[in-house]
């Protein structure tokens, strides 16, 4: 792939352990707190882990965390795509295409995902400053789009492939809705469906963002 990350493979097994001590602790760093117990089994394996990671740390690089809400917010969308045990519950594969090893690996899918946590994750990151203070997280972080990213912007963003201008390894498409979804042969698909953090307020151990990067606390 163009930019080094690997499109995961078409798997419809039950999850496993990852068993690489090393890819737990780099999944640990990033998604520990979204995805609770990593010794569990999970959807992904020891190379996604740490592609994943090494993507995210870019993020946090051009200032991801300088907002805790935005970075929790902007992780549990990744983590639960990449690796939730219940992948299978909101994500739902469309297309897969066999690459040079001969393995088939996923081209296409759908995301579901509630409307609320999508506005509120990006509520929680439009104030948000990169590390260069006079300039927005989005100009780095929402394509061609920068400053001017809007919520469905920003997702169109994170599911495009390098040939759309986007950085994921597959062409993703979130699907918002807060209703379940049958297709014809019968599966049923469940948006996740998560609380999303705000801004300007405390929750639990994730602190409320400053007023330069969060206009509601100001």
């Amino acid at each position: 792939d163009m930019d080094g990350t690997r499109a995961p493979c078409v798997y419809d097994g039950e999850p496993k352990v990852l068993e690489s001590p090393s890819a737990r602790a780099t999944l640990e760093g990033v998604c520990g707190d979204i995805l609770g117990n990593l010794s569990e089994p999970l959807c992904c394996d020891a190379n996604q882990a740490e592609d994943f990671a090494e993507n995210l740390e870019s993020a946090k690089a051009i200032g991801l965390d300088n907002c805790a809400a935005c970075s929790v917010n902007f992780r549990t969308l990744m983590c639960q795509m990449l690796c939730s045990p219940r992948q299978a519950e909101f994500m739902q594969l469309l297309t897969s295409e066999v690459n040079e090893d001969k393995e088939r690996h996923v081209a296409t899918m759908n995301y579901y995902v509630t409307p609320k946590f999508v506005k509120g994750m990006y509520d929680s990151c439009k104030d948000s400053r990169s590390k260069i203070p006079s300039i927005s997280l989005f100009n780095f972080m929402c394509g061609r789009w920068g400053s001017e990213c809007t919520s469905e912007r920003w997702l169109g963003f994170l599911g495009a492939t390098p040939a759309d201008g986007g950085l994921s390894p597959m062409s993703v498409k979130h699907v918002l809705s807060d209703k379940d979804h049958s297709t014809p042969d019968g599966l049923v698909y469940k948006p996740l469906s998560v609380e999303p953090y705000i801004c300007n307020q405390d929750r639990g151990s994730v602190k409320a963002c400053s007023c330069d990067n969060c206009k509601a606390a100001c």
